[in-house]
This record gives structure tokens, sequence and C-alpha cells, in this order.
């Protein structure tokens, strides 16, 4: 560890193959936005990006990305994890990059006091990059915030003030720490669970009407079955929670906690499947070794530039068929759960992974930018 070491790590993994469409136009903005706002805030950073598997044909991100001239305070650090490696984890030929092992490699590798794991497609609020400078990021806090979706064409040429201001006038959903607000619920969102328990049931309502002929109930039966579990799961954790309730919504955009804890956990569970719920696994492992919990309010935002690939409620459904075609596993909701609630009963985190997480015997390329 150097002795002037950064106060915050942002750690992120991408390769260049187009993930989601334009995806290098998405990390452009990402990464020119940070390192501007890291240089009017003076925020001491260093963003490490993990770039795994990178495609044999296409430029490596360091060579495909511009990245400014002017000098900043945060420094750039690419490290890559070449197909060799890649090759080792089991489904590495439907799966192209382990987004939670990659990040460990990162986290692992991260000499800041904090560690922001975040992701390539997000837009910081000035007000957010402020608070991160002011040095009052404190240990035993794991820190949260509601990720604000926004269209895909935020102008990719305009300054960041500009980025910034088109993300504040065309949002298009809230993924806040009980459910997902979209644009025309926003002035709902104070009401927090009470409001999502209602659009729960108004949409059970409009699924009754519309199924009140044999032909309509054939047709919504699937979908009325789930929405019954749910609400019934729903009431059942308002009367008794069975395991804490933390703000998992989109937890993987913002993962902020100091590095002595990353270190305790060992990072995100390594299991060799898709990333979906693993970072909410991370949550309640923190949250048992006594991290608490606390989520960043307005006007601290983070803008999700919206892409074809990325997680939405509406397409929840056909992700989990695509990998149960393809043969890919996950932590589905009822194994989240069921670790979840492992967990408040030993009173304990369950960590997974080996003392050598993060590929920490491997030497990696290292190329630093600035």
């Amino acid at each position: 560890m150097s002795t002037d070491r950064p106060y915050i790590s942002f750690v992120v993994t991408a390769r260049n193959d187009d993930h989601g469409g334009n995806l290098l136009r998405r990390m452009q903005a990402f990464v020119t936005g940070l390192l501007k706002q890291a240089r009017m805030h003076n925020l001491s950073a260093e963003l490490i990006l993990v770039e795994w598997n990178p495609p044999s044909h296409k430029l490596s991100l360091s060579q495909a990305l511009s990245w400014p001239t002017e000098e900043t305070p945060c420094r750039v650090r690419v490290i890559e994890v070449p197909y060799e490696l890649h090759r080792r984890f089991r489904h590495s030929d439907k799966l192209p990059l382990f987004q939670m092992i990659a990040k460990n490699v990162g986290i692992r590798r991260a000499y800041g006091q904090f560690i922001l794991a975040t992701n390539v497609d997000i837009l910081f609020s000035d007000e957010l990059i402020r608070f991160l400078a002011s040095g009052r990021l404190r240990p035993r806090i794991l820190y949260r915030i509601d990720r604000y979706d926004v269209p895909s064409d935020v102008p990719a040429r305009a300054t960041i003030e500009d980025q910034l201001d088109y993300c504040m006038r065309n949002i298009v959903c809230v993924n806040g720490r009980d459910c997902t607000f979209e644009r025309d619920d926003l002035r709902w969102k104070q009401l927090g669970r009470f409001y999502c328990g209602v659009k729960l049931l108004k949409k059970c309502q409009l699924l009754f009407s519309s199924a009140s002929s044999q032909k309509g109930f054939a047709a919504n039966a699937r979908t009325i079955h789930t929405l019954l579990v749910n609400g019934a799961d729903y009431i059942r954790d308002l009367i008794s929670p069975s395991f804490p309730k933390l703000h998992g919504n989109a937890c993987g955009d913002f993962t902020l906690m100091a590095r002595e804890h990353w270190y305790t956990l060992r990072g995100y569970p390594e299991l060799e499947m898709f990333s979906y719920n693993l970072d909410f696994v991370l949550c309640h492992m923190a949250y048992h070794i006594g991290v608490q919990e606390k989520i960043l309010q307005d006007p601290m935002r983070i803008y999700h530039i919206g892409h074809s690939s990325g997680w939405t409620p509406k397409g929840d459904a056909q992700m989990k068929e695509r990998l149960r075609i393809i043969g890919v596993p996950m932590v589905d909701t009822p194994q989240f759960k069921s670790l979840a609630m492992q967990m408040q009963r030993e009173k304990r985190p369950i960590i997974l992974n080996s003392e050598g997480w993060g590929l920490a015997s491997e030497h990696l390329l290292e190329t630093t930018i600035n």
C-alpha cells in the first residue's frame, strides 16, 4: 500500500464487445465525466478498469477510448484478464465476462481507502462527487443510492454539465429501495413500500379483470399465480421480515464501503454463473459483519445510461428464460432468500471465497493511463 494512496477507488469492468449496443459511447461518457468531475472537485481517486477476456480482433479499451489530456487527481489503471484465465471457469464458452469475479480483480488491487464498485454506463451527479471529495466517508458504513435510469441517447459530445442536465430532464424510472418507480409514479416515491404494495394490488386487479373470461384466465394464469405468490410474500415480509430489508435494487451500480470491509468479506461471491443477485448477497454479507447501510439522498444521484442488455423489471422473465435455455446458472430469488435467511439465523456472513479471491496469485498486465 502506498502512503499517498487515493481516498477512493472506482472499480468497473468491461470488454470491447459492444455489449448492449454503443458500449464505447457509454463508456466514454462515464470516463470523461468522472475524470472531469474529479478535477473540478479535487477528488483524490483512482479508476480501475478491469478488461476481462478482451476480444482478440478488437482494440484494447485503453486504445479504443479517448483519454483527457488535462491533469487530474484521478489516476486510471487498466488491468487485463486474458482469455487464458477466462477459459478456466465453467460456462466460459457462454459467458464472455464474469462480472463479479472481474470486479474482485480490481477490488483486490485497489489502493483506495474506500472502494466503490460501479459500472461503465453511470454518470454521477456533481452533488455526489462533491460529497465523495469532502472526506466524510466513514468505515462500518455501506453506502447505497437510488439509480435513475435515462435513455440511451445522452448527448455523447456534450459537456458533463449538459449531460447531467439532460439526465435530470429525461428520467425514465428510479430504482429505489422499495421498488422501481416509473416516471409517472415519481411523485409518490416518498410513500415507499406502501405505494409499491398499492401498485401490486392494482396490477392484480387489472389482470383479474382481463382474465374474467375462461380464455383470458388461461392466457394469464402463470402471471396471476406469480403475482399472488409475490403479493403473499410482500405482505408476510411487511408483517414479519425473515431477513434485513436492505437496498438491493440495482446495487451492482453503486456499492461503496471501506477497503478493509471488502477484504474481510473477500469481495463478491466468486460463483461461476451469471452475476444476478450476487451483488445483493454481498450487501447482506456486509450487514452481518456489522456494516450499517446508509442510503445517500437527493440531490446525490447516479444516472444509468440505458441499453438493450440492461436489466429491467419488464425484461426479467425473458432474461431468466434465456439463461435457462443456454444452461447458465444464476442465484434466483428463492436461492437468494435462502442465503439471506441463513445469514440471519446464524448471525454471520457466508464467506464463499478462498484467501486467493480476486485472482490474487495471478500476475496481470496493467496499463496506467495518466
